[in-house]
């Protein structure tokens, strides 16, 4: 963090600027700090570095803030109110917007949503299907008409290929750390597995069956969407348009597969209707098979990853998590 004061420094002189807009509330992520005001949220990045986003310098969080609200007001328009320069006065105080103080930081600022109408609170509180069943297919039409936008990615099988070939080496590093010794056999006859159905998926690509790719939103999780009227879908993925890259039916795949974690096992098969009437294609069962165990594999490495961390959040939270997807991808791979 460039700010003297450093991270979490910066973030109690940050709760105390932003106090002038009534009560705050801060919530940490493994990326971020959120300051939720009672109609906005403040969004502050970490000075993080990994294997996909190096944040550490001002710049870097400059440039990543606006990426942020470029991509998300793709299919979200209304919800990203721009980015708040953090500076610091000739007073010694955090100040905020003032193109004359020395800028610290950046914040993205958002219009605050309403928590119970998220789409994995409303699961969660919904007795019966009829009390969701008219708000997924709303859902599935905003997508359809973000993906019907969303450009195409001109890369080939082959090249698409080595996107998941590194992807499976990183889940690989994490999944077979020695922390987790004891589930070394059991990941490595899943992980040869998903090599095996990737190789044949490239193998069998031609120009009437090779995937459609686009630019999508990338990490579409119950979280992040909103059933309010129309649908609000945010957060996209920021950091790694390759990551964004993917078949429109992989991410509803994986919006699916953590609406069935949440028990309704319903919602998937209707998000795969909807979007196969709204963008005329059709995708086999055997892909559609594939795309979630590729999700299962991705999500239980991000599970383990944070416990290789020091002091992990909510250590006792991963692991099962993460054995539940591993769970999953066995399943779908047999």
């Amino acid at each position: 963090m460039a700010d003297s004061a450093g991270p979490d420094g910066l973030v109690t002189e940050l709760e105390r600027a932003l106090s002038g807009r009534g009560d705050i509330t801060l919530r940490e992520t493994s990326k971020s700090w959120l300051f939720f005001t009672s109609d906005s949220v403040f969004k502050l990045k970490k000075p993080i570095h990994d294997n996909f986003q190096d944040l550490s310098s001002l710049r870097a969080r400059h440039d990543n803030t606006l990426t942020e609200i470029d991509l998300n007001r793709r299919i979200a328009p209304d919800l990203y109110r721009g980015a708040v320069r953090v500076g610091r006065g000739r007073h010694g105080r955090l100040v905020l917007d003032d193109r004359a103080a020395e800028t610290v930081d950046w914040l993205v600022h958002m219009r605050r949503l309403p928590a119970d109408r998220m789409l994995d609170a409303r699961i969660i509180a919904a007795k019966e299907k009829a009390d969701l069943a008219a708000s997924i297919d709303q859902v599935a039409d905003t997508l359809c008409a973000f993906y019907r936008r969303a450009p195409r990615s001109l890369l080939s099988s082959c090249e698409l290929l080595t996107l998941r070939e590194d992807q499976l080496a990183i889940a690989r590093s994490v999944l077979l750390h020695p922390m987790f010794s004891w589930m070394q056999s059991r990941v490595e006859g899943l992980l040869r597995e998903m090599e095996s159905l990737i190789e044949g998926f490239a193998k069998r690509a031609d120009s009437e069956h090779e995937e459609q790719v686009f630019e999508c939103h990338g990490d579409l999780r119950p979280e992040h969407v909103c059933l309010s009227h129309p649908p609000i879908i945010f957060d996209c993925l920021e950091f790694s348009r390759t990551l964004r890259l993917a078949d429109p039916f992989s991410e509803v795949v994986f919006l699916g597969m953590e609406c069935d974690l949440l028990g309704a096992d319903w919602i998937k098969p209707r998000l795969i209707a909807r979007l196969e009437t709204g963008l005329g294609r059709t995708v086999d069962d055997e892909r559609l098979g594939f795309y979630e165990a590729w999700h299962a594999v991705s999500r239980a490495r991000l599970c383990f990853a944070h416990l290789l961390v020091p002091k992990p959040r909510t250590p006792e939270k991963w692991a099962p998590l993460g054995e539940r997807y591993l769970a999953r991808a066995e399943a779908l791979v047999r």
